[in-house]
């Protein structure tokens, strides 16, 4: 099914939205998920999901099963250091403009009136670091941001979680490059908590969808993710954790956004510039659907796949939508998400193969580079 964009709406879609934010769930108390997901109740930094972990084995093979407790990975002092999320990520090809960044500020804007609420922590861009939201020059970007400086990067975080260097199911992330002569990306990226309500579903779909409409960014995705620490020691001592979990739920977006920005631009054979991959919402922007044969032949092949896709079209490109609910799949179980298998086989001639390792540090580089690649093509043989 093709939905068509009838005009761009307002950012304000970001505020009022098609769901009420009571849907979501506070505090990703009550999660909904696929698949037997890790319910780690404490785990320390360097341990696999099986070391020291609670593990919930439900059967998830559809986003029907609620569990009560927060999907969260926590330090020895019991604070959030790794939290499962629904995350969407879009990339920029004209970050360094001042329209691009008007716009970026304008979804950070619609993004503080719909759940500022829940934020507690905003990046200070004199010190680099977390101030309380609310309290401080980081939380009003439109007071300091060098949006007419194109030789400047325009570097926004937002986080709701309670510890400073902590993880949080709320969260939104903007970098906007310099610019250079050749291509490049500039990401930006929000998180919301899973949600149990079915229905709900619809809100990750229809905020993606309007950020894109705002940015037209040339790709992007959206679905389930581990939100790590802002903070680089932090976030790459529970590396680990998360490559566990990405061998099992390859479902799972496994995101470390500022890297994959850099390798986007030539991580295809020849040095080409391309998408990383696909999830449950896929973004292709134009750059890419004219590779491959233009919007309206790639609506039709989408189409014609499996009945189940639905493709959002907006003006500068598409976002394809893999079925009503997020699929984690169990490699365990010999379990595969379906429509994702599908898709990436039908996006790999825009899809990039190479990359630097995802993880650089912490007690246990597992996504060494040779890993990392191979996650990028996990589908293809499926």
């Amino acid at each position: 099914m093709t939905r068509r964009d009838k005009g761009a709406l307002p950012v304000a879609m970001l505020v009022k939205g098609a769901l009420p934010v009571a849907m979501l769930v506070k505090g990703a108390l009550l999660v909904a998920m696929l698949a037997t997901m890790s319910h780690c109740a404490r785990q320390g930094p360097g341990e696999s999901p099986g070391e020291g972990a609670v593990m919930v084995d439900a059967g998830w093979r559809e986003l029907s099963d609620v569990v009560t407790g927060e999907m969260a990975v926590r330090d020895p002092e019991g604070r959030v250091m790794l939290q499962v999320a629904q995350i969407a990520t879009v990339y920029l090809a004209d970050g360094h403009t001042r329209e691009a960044r008007e716009k970026v500020l304008a979804v950070c804007e619609g993004y503080f009136a719909r759940w500022g609420q829940h934020l507690r922590w905003a990046r200070n861009p004199d010190t680099d670091q977390f101030e309380p939201f609310g309290a401080g020059k980081g939380s009003n970007p439109r007071s300091w941001a060098p949006v007419d400086d194109e030789e400047s990067t325009m570097d926004l975080a937002y986080s709701g979680a309670a510890y400073e260097k902590g993880a949080g199911a709320y969260m939104l992330s903007a970098l906007c490059q310099e610019y250079r002569p050749r291509l490049t990306l500039s990401p930006l990226k929000l998180a919301l908590p899973l949600i149990a309500d079915e229905e709900a579903w619809g809100v990750l779909p229809e905020v993606l969808l309007e950020v894109c409409r705002a940015l037209k960014p040339v790709s992007g995705y959206g679905g389930i993710g581990a939100v790590d620490s802002p903070f680089f020691m932090e976030s790459y001592q529970y590396g680990s954790i998360v490559y566990h979990w990405a061998q099992r739920f390859p479902g799972m977006e496994v995101e470390y956004t500022f890297s994959h920005a850099n390798w986007m631009t030539d991580g295809r054979e020849g040095k080409k510039d391309g998408i990383k991959g696909v999830n449950w919402l896929t973004v292709v922007g134009d750059r890419y659907l004219a590779e491959l044969g233009g919007a309206e032949e790639v609506a039709a092949a989408v189409e014609a796949l499996d009945a189940r896709f639905v493709v959002h079209r907006y003006e500068g490109g598409m976002m394809i939508q893999a079925g009503p609910r997020p699929q984690l799949g169990d490699a365990r179980q010999g379990v595969w998400p379906e429509l994702y298998v599908k898709l990436a086989k039908l996006l790999k001639p825009i899809r990039i193969v190479h990359t630097n390792p995802f993880h650089r540090g912490g007690p246990a580089i597992l996504f060494t580079k040779e890993e990392s690649e191979a996650w990028l093509r996990r589908f293809d043989d499926r």
